[in-house]
């Protein structure tokens, strides 16, 4: 690597839209080349060759990053999307960005559920953000209430017709439930099992319309 390879790369990260392929090894190959420029700056014989290797690590710096900033904006935008529910292929990320980009995601997400879903959708129960078990949970992955099944129907899940409306709640699965009567829907068998047990939903031994 070299400063003028950075500044290629530099000058190309700021005409295109999308994230350059840079290789898993970019950063470490980076800080291998600012290493070698502090190595050989320690090691010169004169001031010129000190002053020299001096303005070359002081430009690779600026350079350098240069290229995150840029990519570093490119990869919030893309998170903003994905968190606002907007499917995109993001390309080009290396893994440390990629981890970098899947915790941004995360965070937007939990301040949705955190700050605008208690608004949204208000829930009459005390606690709204706990489960029909007492658990605490904030995951947010609302579901449809219609029947869905196969003829296969998971040893841990359990059919059951609810007999009264339900509040929301979080099942022991993380996922959202609003259950009104009538309804026949699967769910965790935990949750079913405390449903039938509170009388407002009785169980179904084979999955019928």
């Amino acid at each position: 690597m070299s400063l003028e390879d950075l500044q290629l790369i530099l000058t190309k990260e700021r005409e295109i839209d999308e994230l350059q392929e840079l290789g898993d090894s970019f950063y470490e190959n980076a800080a291998l080349y600012i290493k070698k420029l502090e190595e050989a700056r320690s090691e010169a014989t004169n001031y010129r060759e000190a002053d020299m290797i001096s303005d070359e690590l002081k430009n690779a710096r600026m350079v350098l990053e240069g290229i995150f900033d840029r990519r570093r904006s490119k990869i919030i935008d893309a998170a903003i999307n994905a968190a606002s529910g907007i499917k995109i292929d993001v390309k080009g990320l290396t893994s440390k960005e990629k981890t970098m980009y899947e915790t941004i995601v995360a965070a937007l997400e939990r301040g949705r559920n955190e700050i605008l879903i208690p608004i949204l959708e208000p829930t009459p129960l005390q606690n709204p953000a706990k489960n029909i078990l007492g658990e605490t949970t904030t995951k947010e992955k609302p579901i449809e209430n219609s029947l869905t099944y196969d003829n296969h129907v998971d040893e841990d899940l359990m059919m059951v017709k609810v007999l009264k409306d339900v509040p929301r709640f979080v099942g022991v699965d993380g996922r959202h439930y609003h259950l009104s009567s009538e309804d026949i829907v699967v769910l965790p068998k935990a949750n079913a099992l405390v449903l039938c047990k509170k009388n407002v939903a009785i169980p179904l031994q084979n999955p019928q319309g």
